[in-house]
């Protein structure tokens, strides 16, 4: 196979603004304290392409990007990291999307504005999906479906039923829509869950992706959907890895001071997938992930801080002893 993953999702630039605001609420009218602004590509799967590619994976990502200056800084940014970007659509005449976290008040990743792009969030139509190569690959990739509601029910959900067709291993990442819409989110997916092995989620999405409380029960619905796989990460407990009948939980990795989590999941996603394409037991893959994402929160950005793939498994080995 050409590539070791495809990747299909929106990018986005990522907008930081980090600074010490006022605990008192009351201040905040005359509060005039200096913060930090730093913009960093890519978000939505950048991060995750990015993370993939330093573990030294083969990785083609298929997106939409405007033809102007921020564009060309994120098709920039990951073909240093090693992503081959020839399946990103430039689309003249559009605006980007930027997400703005205000790291101002002692949050670690909200509260988070964010500007919708103008262009459709990644090629909508199954030709140009298929034309870019996507099935040539060992896994197939979506992140961010639930974001657009235009990539429902169309060229992706045809992708995917062609990578299973095709013996693909398939994985998504669904987030969250960037509108107001009530649970239960997966009613969204149903077309699409059939055709996916792995599902992502964190903690809160879990359960709106399902409207119920416990975990257990907003896996069960997941997997009876049709993933063999559902892991719900949550945060600094966590992550827990559900098959059908039985349950894995892996502990947060501590490897430094948290300075923001934005990327943790996607580091995390990295982690998981890399250890599932060398077909490391559950066990291995999650260990992998935990500590992949523990570095990441350590500095500013989705992947500054990723480590090296021989890094992670150094670390691993002093987790087993």
């Amino acid at each position: 196979m050409p590539y070791d993953v495809s990747v299909v999702g929106p990018l986005n630039i990522d907008l930081l603004i980090v600074g010490e605001g006022p605990k008192d609420w009351s201040s905040l009218p005359t509060w005039d304290g200096p913060a930090q602004m730093e913009m960093v590509a890519a978000g939505s799967v950048g991060y995750l392409v990015s993370d993939l590619a330093k573990l030294g994976l083969r990785v083609r990502v298929s997106s939409c990007v405007p033809d102007d200056a921020l564009g060309t800084f994120i098709v920039d940014v990951l073909q240093r990291d090693g992503v081959d970007t020839r399946a990103v659509r430039l689309v003249p005449g559009t605006v980007c999307g930027i997400g703005v976290y205000m790291l101002l008040f002692g949050s670690r990743k909200r509260p988070l504005i964010y500007r919708l792009p103008t262009h459709e969030p990644w090629p909508q139509h199954s030709a140009d999906l298929e034309e870019a190569g996507l099935l040539e690959a060992r896994l197939l990739h979506n992140g961010g479906y639930l974001h657009f509601q235009s990539a429902w029910h169309g060229a992706t959900v045809s992708l995917f039923r062609k990578a299973r067709q095709r013996g693909l291993l398939t994985s998504m990442d669904s987030q969250f829509p960037l509108f107001t819409m009530a649970p239960p989110w997966m009613r969204a997916m149903e077309d699409i869950l059939p055709y996916v092995a792995i599902l992502f989620c964190d903690e809160t999405e879990a359960r709106h992706l399902t409207a119920e409380q416990d975990l257990e029960t907003c896996a069960r619905i997941l997997l009876e959907a049709g993933p063999e796989l559902v892991v719900i990460k949550q945060g600094a407990e966590g992550a827990t890895v559900f098959g059908r009948g039985w349950a894995y939980h892996q502990k947060a990795i501590s490897l430094g001071e948290v300075v923001d989590t934005i990327g943790a999941g996607d580091a995390f996603d990295a982690g998981f997938l890399y250890g599932t394409l060398q077909g490391w037991p559950i066990e291995e893959r999650a260990l992998f992930a935990a500590i992949a994402a523990g570095y990441t929160v350590t500095g500013v950005g989705g992947s500054k801080t990723f480590p090296s793939c021989e890094h992670i498994r150094r670390v691993m080995a002093e987790f087993g002893r």
